[in-house]
């Protein structure tokens, strides 16, 4: 399924986690874009619904779907040529037989042949390398006890963590005190891993604000203070009022 910053419930979703200028970066190597000579808006949904296939509006661009309606892909104007977004996980075979369609209704190269992709030997998810984006992680511990309680045995690889989530196995690591980067292997479905991973996400926070709680409560007993009041905001972080001992 292809990735377009058009999904704007999963973008938003990985921009919190990753940030804005990773998450860029990350969705531009999720895709695979090939331009065509369109000349206009008009004639590529004349072409594309001629061909059999759908061009359903979609903001400032179009989404096709492939192979009966399991996946699809999205028609962008870049730089003013209309081009296609393929995701990189999409299937070798059913890009090429859409573009040589494409071509042969159009009566003339729409796609350039084999444009951008890669030998036919081989399929994409061969030659590229498994996605990884960075987290919010930074504890190992409290990351390895979170996924333990969402019950999918992690099990410690070297200075890493390995899961397996469904079919999709993750694989999470650390390069020194920075925050933990995330590969994702084998998935059939992103889109699963991306609320997946936004879950834990969402988790680990909560037990790092618990862990900083109490924390705060027993520097502040060190210190002769007591907790006069605790108030839990609408972002479920919490203030606390302190008075010192006379």
């Amino acid at each position: 399924m292809s990735v377009s910053l058009a999904l704007i419930p999963i973008a938003l979703t990985l921009r919190v986690v990753m940030g804005k200028k990773n998450f860029h970066n990350w969705a531009e190597s999720m895709q695979l874009k090939v331009p065509t000579t369109f000349k206009n808006e008009l004639e590529l949904v004349r072409t594309v619904r001629k061909a059999g296939y759908d061009a359903e509006k979609w903001g400032g661009s179009f989404k096709t779907h492939l192979d009966g309606g399991q996946s699809y892909f999205f028609w962008e104007q870049i730089d003013g040529i209309w081009t296609a977004v393929f995701g990189k996980s999409d299937s070798q075979q059913e890009m090429e037989s859409f573009m040589a369609e494409i071509n042969r209704v159009a009566g003339r190269e729409i796609f350039e042949t084999g444009a951008s992709l890669p030998p036919a030997n081989m399929t994409v998810r061969q030659v590229e390398a498994a996605p990884t984006f960075p987290t919010n992680f930074r504890d190992g511990e409290l990351l390895f006890r979170t996924l333990k309680e969402f019950g999918i045995n992690p099990v410690r690889h070297g200075s890493g963590i390995v899961c397996k989530v469904e079919d999709s196995v993750l694989t999470f690591r650390q390069s020194g005190d920075g925050p933990f980067h995330v590969e994702i292997r084998n998935a059939p479905d992103l889109q699963k891993v991306f609320f997946y991973l936004s879950d834990v996400d969402d988790d680990y926070k909560r037990r790092l604000q618990s862990m900083v709680y109490e924390k705060l409560k027993a520097r502040a007993a060190e210190r002769n203070m007591t907790v006069e009041s605790e108030e839990v905001l609408e972002d479920n972080s919490i203030v606390l009022t302190l008075n010192i001992r006379s």
